[in-house]
């Protein structure tokens, strides 16, 4: 997305994995993972993606904008297999601003201005406005993130009742600002140099230096998602090294036990995590 769930971003998915959506290296660094105090990897149940408990587990990924998220969300659930399904925010966001109700409900905000003459929104003159009104963007985020949230609980809770899928992996840029991340069983960070980040979403979206960085500053702290993550995955080299940076991630993500989605939204529904 550009800096979050305001305005969706192209991207291009690696490993051809099937999206859950509204439409249709280096080394690993810094890794760390909330086992239990003196328990190793190793020593854990034999569980594979082929054999997984019945249940669901929920991976997130945070990041700074260009980190390569979507990438790493596609090579996981690669590498998990078919009881694995990837729950694409910017699917839920794009379909919500290509609706002419939602549009009439942005305009109410931002001014007719952001209208196309066909009723429908105009995404970067969206995009040009918010980033430069703090206030006109946390409006716009009250009308995008609970139908994001009351979507992807919907879907969570199909997968679920249906067990058609064991993990699933969930790519939102506003993860923790949007509370999704208590629903989360472990949260990966991908860790990019920002100089590196900046060319890249730069170079993909004909951004100048201070849109990037207007974006960026709409979000969290880094330091802040960081710290939230149960662990680091270094993206500093190309996507080979890249997929082998993430597998030694995959014991701790194997062994995780499932957990009713209830449990994640202990209230009546989707708008409890915040």
């Amino acid at each position: 997305m550009h800096g979050g769930l305001l305005v969706p971003e192209d991207h291009t998915r690696a490993g051809g994995r099937r999206i859950l959506g509204l439409s249709g290296p280096e080394r690993n660094k810094g890794f760390t993972s909330r086992l239990p105090k003196g328990q190793e990897l190793a020593k854990m149940p034999q569980m594979t993606n082929e054999n997984p408990r019945p249940g669901l587990r929920i991976v997130g990924l945070l990041g700074g904008i260009g980190s390569g998220k979507s990438t790493v969300s596609c090579f996981l659930a690669e590498m998990l297999g078919q009881k694995a399904l990837l729950l694409d925010a910017d699917a839920e966001v794009g379909a919500l601003l290509a609706n002419e109700e939602v549009a009439l409900q942005v305009a109410g905000i931002l001014g007719r201005g952001v209208l196309r003459p066909d009723g429908l929104l105009d995404r970067r003159t969206v995009a040009g406005l918010v980033f430069d009104d703090p206030a006109a963007r946390r409006e716009l985020e009250g009308i995008i993130h609970p139908a994001v949230r009351s979507s992807l609980f919907n879907r969570l809770r199909t997968l679920e009742q249906t067990g058609e899928a064991a993990w699933a992996i969930l790519d939102a840029p506003l993860l923790i600002e949007s509370g999704l991340d208590q629903a989360c069983d472990f949260l990966l960070f991908v860790d990019v140099p920002e100089a590196d980040r900046q060319q890249r979403a730069c170079n993909r979206h004909g951004w100048s230096e201070d849109e990037w960085r207007a974006r960026e500053s709409a979000q969290i702290p880094l330091k802040t998602k960081k710290n939230r993550a149960d662990a680091i995955l270094a993206n500093t080299g190309n996507l080979e090294a890249l997929r082998s940076a993430l597998a030694p991630h995959l014991g701790a993500i194997l062994s995780l036990a499932p957990r009713p989605l209830q449990d994640r939204w202990p209230e009546t529904g989707p708008d409890s995590p915040t």
